[in-house]
């Protein structure tokens, strides 16, 4: 829902990510159903199961690092910049958080390259 709410703010041309497994936090949530069929609606889209993903990887709690590697086609950096990122952001984790998060950053992009 939250994808759509802002989409007065996308260009044109823009590309909507969204993961498909929402954050159900209000009693009045619409039907899943009806907001994916909008989103499914836009020329521009990428709509994944970011928690699967995640957990299929190993590491429930990396589904945001899924989204950000299925958003990094769409911005002008280069798919190396956001690896270093995370290197540099989970270095004091250790290697296996390292790996599990590049891991993660991978599976996203692969999703979007492959359903874009």
């Amino acid at each position: 829902m939250e994808s759509l709410r802002y989409l007065p703010y996308l260009k044109k041309d823009g590309w909507l990510v969204t993961n498909t497994t929402p954050f159900i936090n209000i009693t009045d949530y619409p039907e899943v159903e009806k907001v994916l069929a909008e989103i499914k609606s836009r020329k521009n889209h990428i709509a994944l199961d970011a928690d699967t993903i995640a957990s299929e990887i190993g590491s429930k709690r990396s589904s945001n690092i899924v989204m950000l590697g299925a958003a990094t086609p769409f911005f002008d950096l280069s798919f190396e910049s956001f690896e270093e990122g995370i290197r540099k952001i989970f270095a004091r984790k250790g290697e296996d958080i390292i790996n599990v998060n590049l891991e993660a950053l991978r599976a996203g992009r692969d999703f979007a390259e492959k359903n874009r």
